[in-house]
């Protein structure tokens, strides 16, 4: 029989006394199995083993990553524009299948750079087998054999003045860039695309209207083909799927859409006009029985082959395919290498009713749906430049 302490409250056999509920009832503890206890301590040492495992696999992962030990062979070529920093690095080097950690390369790049010590733009090669360190010193090298030339390609330029811009930094040559434009082979859609047109004997260039006009950095030791192809690969980036998609429900192929964007680059001076000189390129030609030729200055200056403001009448009559006063339709070929919202308009064209448009000095557009209206704006711009 249990012994009563004081206030009658049950002891153990060790004295201690039970627990009671406020009625003084002495409350009943169930004690864990041992078979519990164990089960516990299996589950507590298995997960213990599995974080281990775990976080073994991660460090030797990351291991492998920055030694470059067990990688798969990968070559890749790594494009550094202006002021790299190591995030552009690395999130490049993580994309081509390079590396696997971007996040690792950064806090190990930091650590090796000195003060001051920065990546240099240009293109490079990389392959997965090389370790962090190896790859950190490519895109610091630069020798003096091999130097890295920047070139601005501006919007509007044509074949002509882009291979000009690149002699004058010494960069290849008149015939090489030739070649490489109207034989080179190049792997992209809109080259296939081109490709598979019916040849017109009458295109200047080939890659006439895609030579897109950007900023790039070169080797001074590259040849034509690789200086041309990465300023297709420009190009290529800004064309997406859907634009494909709609240039094959539209009935015009896409490389209408860039001879369009061409005339539109160099007709209107502000972006704020693009939308309406493209629909009016777009209104004649879907009236081509009343309006068969487009009529635009840029396309006379393009077929003479000459830059000037002030085009004659006989200038108008200069008999070329390119003249869109004497010849109908769109051009053989782009007229020039216009920008991305040339090409946007030239597929997005605003509503409208307009059939003609003139340009006043100020590179102002004025817009008629008539002739008549036409006429009236063209006498307004030859007034105002009169008295200017």
């Amino acid at each position: 029989m249990s012994e009563i302490n004081k206030n009658n409250a049950p002891l153990t056999r060790s004295g201690k006394k039970k627990p009671t509920d406020e009625t003084g009832r002495v409350l009943k503890v169930k004690g864990h199995s041992a078979i519990y206890s164990i089960t516990i301590a299996v589950m507590y040492i298995t997960l213990v083993l599995i974080a281990s495992a775990v976080l073994s696999y991660f460090i030797l992962s990351i291991g492998n990553d920055v030694f470059a030990l067990k990688k798969g062979d990968v070559t890749a070529e790594i494009d550094l524009g202006a002021n790299p920093t190591v995030i552009d690095v690395s999130n490049q080097l993580a994309e081509k299948g390079i590396i696997r950690y971007p996040a690792i390369f950064r806090l190990y790049a930091r650590l090796k750079l000195d003060d001051g010590e920065v990546f240099i733009p240009g293109t490079y090669t990389a392959s997965s087998k090389q370790n962090y360190d190896s790859l950190i010193k490519t895109f610091l090298a630069q020798t003096g054999e091999r130097r890295v030339v920047t070139i601005t390609i501006p919007e509007g330029y044509t074949v002509e003045n882009i291979i000009d811009l690149f002699i004058s930094e010494d960069i290849g040559t008149r015939e090489g860039f030739i070649d490489a434009i109207q034989n080179g082979e190049y792997d992209y859609e809109f080259i296939k695309r081109l490709d598979s047109l019916p040849p017109d004997p009458d295109r200047r260039y080939r890659l006439e209207g895609y030579l897109f006009p950007d900023t790039y950095y070169f080797y001074s030791d590259w040849d034509e083909t690789q200086i041309i192809n990465k300023i297709l690969a420009a190009f290529d980036s800004k064309v997406s799927q859907d634009i494909y998609k709609y240039v094959d429900a539209s009935g015009m192929s896409f490389d209408d859409y860039i001879k369009i964007a061409s005339i539109i680059q160099r007709e209107a001076y502000f972006n704020t006009d693009m939308e309406n000189v493209s629909s009016v390129i777009h209104n004649r030609l879907k009236n081509a029985s009343k309006y068969p030729k487009l009529e635009c200055d840029s396309t006379v200056l393009y077929a003479m082959n000459v830059h000037k403001t002030d085009i004659t009448d006989e200038d108008l009559h200069f008999d070329n395919p390119y003249n869109t006063y004497v010849y109908d339709g769109l051009t053989p070929g782009a007229i020039c290498n216009p920008r991305w919202s040339a090409i946007y308009t030239a597929i997005n064209p605003a509503d409208t009713e307009y059939f003609y448009f003139v340009s006043r000095k100020s590179g102002e557009m004025l817009y008629a749906k008539t002739l008549a209206e036409h006429q009236k704006n063209v006498a307004q711009v030859r007034a105002e430049n009169k008295s200017n």
